[in-house]
């Protein structure tokens, strides 16, 4: 999978997300370290330490490389953290192992908040084969004197992820109109990051909604309902299909 991300300011901010995520780590192995020095003084605890830093390295690449399983690092390393947060106050009643690894959770938290953002990770339901569930809404994206047909497969503030077949380089600026009867309006955007998660499967676009006027604002801001409505109705839509089929 490649990604490309472009935009000073973007490359800045992800500078930032890597500087907390590096403040995490290191707080969070020489915690482990501490640990070890103070309570569990063996070779066993030390090459669980070992594993540690290993662990973290992967954990930074997935970052690094905004793999999608970095949120699936993300949930183990809460679940570690809280333990620990909890054995070292309840069963070591030290507070600078506490002070340690809580901040270091605070920090992870941080640059995980930061990363929500379509920009970096647009979030796409692979999974979901059926298009009639598919969260997603058509859209006319033209660029180069050219109209393609693409969709819109995440909205989060005003960035958004869009999905589409030809390759675009990352900085350019190209305009998406949606394909729904109350939304007439056509949006110009900037493509920030890009991704292809494999051979034969369409680019994903992380891209950053540059308004002109209130009134685009206004019609973007129908555009978000409109994406979050069908989102809800078609996930209900399959839990009542599913459990009908389940009836029967």
């Amino acid at each position: 999978m490649d990604v490309g991300l472009s935009n000073i300011k973007i490359k800045d901010e992800f500078d930032r997300i890597q500087v907390f995520f590096i403040l995490h780590t290191s707080l969070f192995v020489f915690a482990k370290f501490y640990y070890f020095l103070s309570y569990n003084l063996s070779f066993a605890n030390l090459f669980i330490v070992f594993l540690w830093l290993v662990y973290s390295r992967f954990f930074f690449r997935t970052l690094k490389n905004l793999h999608y399983s970095y949120w699936t690092f993300l949930g183990v390393s809460i679940l570690v953290l809280v333990t620990d947060i909890y054995e070292s106050l309840m069963m070591n009643n030290d507070l600078t192992l506490f002070y340690f690894f809580f901040f270091s959770l605070v920090f992870l938290l941080i640059a995980s908040y930061l990363l929500r953002t379509p920009l970096f990770y647009p979030v796409v339901s692979w999974w979901e084969y059926d298009f009639r569930y598919r969260n997603d809404i058509k859209v006319t994206v033209s660029f180069d004197d050219k109209e393609e047909i693409g969709r819109i497969v995440d909205i989060r503030g005003d960035a958004g992820g869009v999905s589409l077949f030809d390759d675009i380089s990352v900085g350019k600026r190209i305009n998406i109109t949606p394909k729904y009867n109350d939304i007439s309006c056509t949006y110009e955007v900037e493509i920030v990051s890009k991704r292809q998660h494999s051979i034969g499967r369409p680019y994903v676009y992380g891209v950053r909604f540059l308004f002109k006027s209130e009134e685009e604002r206004s019609s973007f801001s129908k555009l978000q309902k409109y994406w979050q409505f069908e989102r809800k109705y078609k996930q209900q839509a399959k839990l009542l299909v599913n459990s009908n089929d389940d009836s029967k």
